[in-house]
């Protein structure tokens, strides 16, 4: 029995999530069967894994699809929520330092809704909700 080949089974598995997918390092159902069937295969026979430790496994696995389903949720309602505030500012002044260091201020005129990053924009520039430094009034 060779113990070594469930770790590099693993690894293996990270490594193609890893360069498959630069934004994140998680594992998807397809690479968790691949662990569960190397753990299978490689165990050793005088005490094999039992039903109660699979079925934790699986168990973990549909709790982390659906953990992950909730994030995605969340993430669109958060930038939902970015929006509607941002759009809420529209007339109003507001003084915000850029990420380059440039202060502008003025008043909101509109909001640009680019993928995941709404902005304000005050003229010809654009803040982030995380420039924004002072709301004044209308």
């Amino acid at each position: 029995m060779q113990v070594n080949s469930v770790l590099s089974s693993y690894q293996v598995a990270a490594n193609n999530t890893a360069s498959s997918n630069n934004a994140s390092n998680e594992l998807d159902s397809s690479q968790f069967m691949q662990i569960l069937m190397a753990q299978l295969t490689h165990q050793n026979p005088l005490e094999p894994m039992n039903n109660a430790e699979m079925m934790s496994q699986f168990s973990q696995l549909n709790s982390l699809q659906e953990l992950r389903g909730i994030n995605a949720s969340m993430e669109t309602v958060s930038a939902t929520n970015q929006t509607t505030y941002l759009a809420s500012l529209i007339g109003k002044t507001v003084k915000a330092q850029r990420a380059d260091g440039k202060i502008i201020e003025g008043v909101v005129d509109g909001v640009i809704t680019e993928a995941d990053n709404p902005q304000i924009r005050i003229g010809t520039d654009t803040a982030d909700l995380v420039d924004i430094l002072e709301i004044g009034g209308d």
